[in-house]
């Protein structure tokens, strides 16, 4: 007997252990882990990173610019001079060798205020891609929420399946305890034998929508699809939306507006660079020469010279066919434009926050609702099944029941997984999804 004990203790014990084993993934870890290793977000990331190394002095034309040039030249030649005093002068295979160095710098010290446009357009589109680093972060944590609770919502679909078989199996006990007595025939076994078999099926069916939604989520948190994890058991919605708070928020935090907004003003440093073309430029210019040259033909057999030399270069373009006036002209259009997206963005944001506030509130309603209606179901099923037992009402009324039970179960998980969504919806339009 005490053998058989340790047995069975240690049975429970290794059960304890593998349900522990598999780890209970939150939905905080899983937003956490997405934002650190979701392909989308690095790829952005990057992509930010680049535009932060962008943005320098020495792409916007404010620094002076310094090469070092060195060249080396040799020959071998046959010379003949014939002057006019008479004389004349051969020589064969006579070297020659050049060489020279030098260090330049120029430096672009007026250019119509282009480099500081240039300068502050650079910034604009790192903050740019600051914006856009925030909404792929909110769009791959929207996408995470929605696969989360897409697995929660089909283990919750589960549960009540399973639990709705065991009532199935229940059910066909009693028609076959009928049957024995006589007071039911075997179409009644029969039923509830074929209603047994589609509950299984649809359990499968769920399983393998489960096992979709477990890959879906594995792969926007970029870990190996086949990774077995939990989730919580419940869909909690705390959120108690205001729409005067709403639509203050969504023009000063949603991130589609933002950067529409920062599309505008780097549209308008665009038009600044293409004025500055009607200014005038002034650079100053600095080099150190080296050179040295030697031949056995020819007057001079040895030159070298070395110093320093600066200068100044100015230039003042009047007229090119009025190809930059006309540049200013489209420029100035495009920045109409952009402020055309900007108002219509605006518009349908506040479109999207207003259905997404409505569905919200429809969708509490309708979640209670049908929490009340699952509660009556229950009871109803309860009764019916008592009174099936006794011979009180025959199969078709209780598998009316249980029809109105299972749902009553599905539409109650819809509604939570809905308003889910729909609170998610709306921190994304306000821009707070990600803080």
């Amino acid at each position: 007997m005490l053998k058989m004990l340790h047995k069975i203790i240690f049975i429970l014990v290794g059960l304890s252990s593998g349900l522990y084993a598999q780890s209970v993934l939150t939905i905080e870890d899983a937003i956490k882990t997405g934002l650190e290793k979701n392909y989308s977000v690095l790829i952005v990331k990057n992509e930010q990173e680049i535009a932060k190394l962008q943005n320098n002095f020495g792409n916007a034309g404010m620094s002076p610019t310094v090469s070092v040039n060195a060249n080396l030249n040799l020959a071998n030649i046959n010379s003949y001079q014939e002057f006019s005093t008479g004389v004349i002068q051969e020589r064969n295979g006579a070297q020659s060798n050049n060489t020279g160095a030098s260090v330049n710098i120029g430096w672009m010290i007026f250019d119509g205020l282009k480099m500081f446009a240039v300068k502050k357009r650079l910034g604009l589109n790192e903050q740019l891609s600051a914006i856009e680093l925030k909404q792929q972060m909110e769009n791959i944590v929207y996408d995470i929420v929605s696969a989360y609770y897409t697995v929660v919502k089909t283990n919750e679909l589960i549960k009540a399946a399973k639990q709705n078989l065991s009532i199935y199996e229940e059910r066909k006990k009693i028609a076959k305890l009928r049957l024995e007595i006589g007071s039911d025939s075997k179409v009644d076994v029969l039923l509830s034998q074929s209603n047994e078999n589609k509950a299984k099926s649809a359990i499968i069916q769920l399983e393998l929508q489960l096992l979709n939604a477990k890959t879906k989520l594995n792969t926007l948190l970029n870990k190996p699809v086949d990774t077995e994890f939990n989730t919580t058991d419940s869909i909690v919605v705390n959120f108690n939306p205001n729409i005067d708070d709403l639509k203050k928020e969504v023009s000063k935090s949603n991130s589609s507006i933002l950067m529409s907004k920062q599309n505008e003003l780097i549209t308008q440093q665009s038009i600044k660079e293409a004025r500055s073309a009607n200014l005038p430029f002034v650079q100053l210019n600095g080099a150190y020469n080296f050179t040295r040259s030697q031949s056995q033909a020819g007057f001079v057999f040895l030159n070298r010279q070395a110093g320093l030399n600066a200068g100044v270069t100015a230039g003042w373009l009047l007229f090119n066919g009025n190809k930059n006036s006309k540049l200013v002209k489209e420029r100035n259009i495009l920045y109409l434009n952009q402020k055309y997206v900007t108002e219509q963005m605006q518009q349908q944001i506040d479109g999207q926050v207003f259905n997404s506030y409505k569905t919200y509130l429809l969708n509490k309603t309708i979640v209670d609702l049908e929490r009340q209606n699952l509660q009556d179901s229950k009871e109803v099923l309860d009764v019916s099944i008592e009174r099936y037992k006794v011979g009180k009402s025959n199969l078709l009324e209780t598998i009316e029941t249980q029809k109105n039970l299972e749902d009553a179960q599905v539409r109650y998980i819809e509604a939570l997984y809905a308003i889910k969504m729909a609170e998610t919806d709306l921190l994304r339009a306000n821009g707070s999804l990600v803080k």
